[in-house]
């Protein structure tokens, strides 16, 4: 059980840093090798939402609609955060940071949010290669260029609230995560500050 210190954040040994930003960032990619370099825990918030609804987000999205998914988006969050027992490196879905309840569920455990910042065109130019690649777009919310940079921009401020910047231009997903490890002094085993 944790509790609630002065600051109003949840007082808890249990260092959790959360990956935001634009659909295709990097997030799962990058969030997979800073585990691996910590020895933390990995968990991917969209496929733990795939794991609990039995459903593809784009499946979630068609069937029920964004407010719906935004629902269930918020609760596993809210799960992970009080479930989490050892330290965790999250990758959040593009949308969840922006939402304020999930903001605050974050800032109260004490997170590490992380915002992967990358120049649109080359986040629509991976989104539209996934999409050849695939008849299903598993991006429901990347369908038109026009909307997909509408909806970039729409979010930037949120994204830009994170705790730390990471420009991920022309870096591997390791070096990313080096230089994330070294802007939070996180070591493995080493509760965050």
């Amino acid at each position: 059980m944790h509790t609630m210190s002065k600051s109003g954040q949840l007082d808890s040994p249990t260092s959790i840093v959360a990956l935001t930003g634009f659909m295709a960032a990097g997030k799962s990619t990058v969030g997979r090798v800073l585990a691996s370099i910590l020895r933390w825990r990995f968990l991917d918030l969209d496929c733990e939402i795939e794991c609990r609804s039995k459903l593809d987000i784009h499946e979630l999205f068609a069937t029920h609609g964004e407010p719906h998914f935004r629902q269930i988006e918020a609760d596993a969050l809210r799960m992970i955060l009080e479930q989490a027992s050892a330290p965790t490196v999250i990758a959040l879905g593009g949308g969840t940071f922006v939402e304020s309840q999930n903001a605050d569920l974050l800032h109260r455990r004490g997170a590490h949010v992380v915002f992967l910042e990358l120049a649109v065109e080359e986040l629509l130019r991976r989104c539209q290669a996934v999409s050849e690649r695939s008849a299903q777009n598993p991006r429901p919310l990347a369908a038109a260029a026009e909307a997909f940079c509408a909806l970039h921009a729409q979010r930037l401020p949120y994204y830009r609230k994170a705790k730390l910047i990471v420009n991920t231009a022309g870096k591997t997903a390791e070096q990313v995560a080096r230089e994330i490890v070294a802007a939070l002094d996180l070591a493995a085993g080493k509760p965050g500050t």
